[in-house]
């Protein structure tokens, strides 16, 4: 059975994309810039929405993301991103 609900991760424009992908230590896997990055998420979103999820975008805060990454033990990269999500749609965040 599918979860109703799936979360993933969502930047604001600009500042907290360009700001965010330096924190990660895996930013240079992320498009360069935000415009290419929008593009691919909204692929992903759009997929996972046909296939009968309900798709819960999970924005990233530059200034709370690493407080967050440090009590839960996570390096700042994609695992953390995608637990972030996950966490945010359980209403554990």
């Amino acid at each position: 059975m599918k979860p109703t609900a799936v979360g993933i991760t969502w930047y604001r424009r600009e500042a907290d994309y360009v700001r965010l992908k330096a924190m990660f230590t895996d930013g240079e896997k992320l498009p360069d810039t935000y415009d290419e990055w929008l593009q691919e998420a909204k692929k992903v979103s759009d997929f996972l929405t046909l296939e009968g999820f309900n798709v819960v975008r999970v924005y990233l805060d530059p200034k709370t993301l690493p407080a967050w990454c440090k009590t839960q033990s996570y390096e700042m990269d994609a695992t953390a991103r995608s637990r972030y999500a996950t966490d945010f749609v359980a209403g554990k965040v």
